[in-house]
């Protein structure tokens, strides 16, 4: 039965309000729109009982298929993924120091990372156990500063991408090769959670030498927002295998269900299988709509903008006059009828087109020139 996406009367039973998501995959705000085979197949999931472990294996051979890695799996989300392959850089697959995490005595647990990398997901390391270590500044380190940071309880070098411009300091190659070089080799950790697209990211980390590489499953792959990725080195994503659940080690929290693997592997077949340029365009003119509305307006300039850098995808990207401006419209677009959702940036908003629903775009329009024009 289709129903109307912001009279949805499962959230009017507890009084939530929904928006039209104009802000992008963010977590706060749901991540994306699952396509329906990928709720068909969670559906048909929940019908039969497995053995949890034998799926999440299976699973995971498909993963590593497709990111091209020698193992994968499925995890709770990027952030899950990131717990996860700590634990694995500092525990192995020794089943004493499983259990011991997120005790890290007397394990190599420093994570070592250029000072400049995005920091916004180090909990992450510090929930499995381990302490974060620095080299550089803010503007990255040199490959000299990155090898003079390693201690003898370096357990891995962490290399985080993230939305916004790229990081000066060490690019991905180059980290690995200090790595490889070290006096006792060490494994590189990527954080590539929101790095898709383009689509090429899912094979690229890892041949560029990463060892273990999480994507998020619920951002712009369209699986469930509680489900992501982690491919790499064999022994290393068994190490992580062991330290998840089902089995009480420190990744028990993180569990992922029957229902999140199968949608997470379906929703993975349908982003390879996608048409790239089709999804592009479709956003690109929902992004030129609303922009081609805005223009003319005082204070503000609009233009669509695409660079997999900052923006992954289409966004009209709206820049204020006055920064105070653009925290007021923020508001009054989240709180206002219909309730739209859209990012902040730097100096202004954005509106990304990849939850934009068809149609929804002079709805975001309209309700941005309204609040615009106050």
């Amino acid at each position: 039965m289709a129903i109307d996406p912001l009279n949805n009367p499962v959230y009017a039973r507890f009084g939530v309000t929904p928006v039209i998501n104009a802000g992008g995959t963010h977590t706060t705000h749901g991540g994306s729109m699952m396509r329906p085979e990928v709720r068909e197949a969670m559906s048909l999931a929940a019908e039969s009982f497995v053995d949890l472990v034998e799926l999440k294996r299976a699973t995971g051979r498909f993963v590593a298929e497709i990111t091209g890695a020698e193992a994968g799996m499925i995890c709770s989300g990027a952030a899950g993924g990131l717990v996860l392959a700590t634990a694995a850089v500092m525990s192995g697959t020794d089943p004493e120091k499983i259990a011991q995490l997120p005790n890290s005595t007397g394990m190599k647990n420093e994570i070592l990372m250029q000072r400049n990398n995005p920091s916004g997901y180090t909990k992450c390391h510090e929930y499995a156990g381990a302490t974060l270590t620095y080299a550089g500044n803010e503007s990255g380190a040199t490959q000299d500063q990155l090898t003079d940071a390693i201690t003898d309880d370096t357990a891995a070098i962490l290399h985080t991408f993230a939305y916004g411009p790229a990081c000066p300091g060490l690019t991905l190659p180059e980290t690995v090769e200090v790595a490889r070089n070290a006096r006792n080799p060490l494994p590189v950790i990527v954080d590539g959670a929101a790095m898709l697209p383009p689509k090429e990211n899912l094979t690229k980390y890892i041949s560029e030498g990463a060892d273990l590489v999480t994507f998020s499953g619920g951002k712009y792959i369209g699986g469930p927002q509680s489900a992501g990725l982690l491919a790499g080195r064999a022994e290393l994503v068994e190490a992580a295998l062991l330290n998840s659940g089902p089995g009480m080690a420190v990744g028990r929290p993180q569990k992922v269900g029957r229902e999140e693997l199968v949608g997470m592997a379906t929703a993975l077949q349908l982003f390879v299988e996608s048409d790239d340029e089709a999804r592009t365009d479709a956003m690109q003119r929902r992004a030129q709509h609303i922009s081609d509305r805005l223009q003319g307006i005082p204070g503000i300039t609009a233009s669509v903008e695409l660079d997999y850098l900052q923006f992954h995808v289409p966004n009209c990207v709206i820049r204020f006059d006055s920064a105070d401006e653009a925290d007021r419209v923020w508001e009054g677009m989240h709180e206002g009828n219909p309730r739209v959702y859209i990012a902040r940036i730097s100096g202004g908003l954005t509106a990304n087109a990849v939850n934009i629903l068809d149609g929804q775009e002079e709805a975001v329009a309209q309700r941005l020139v309204e609040e615009l024009t106050k």
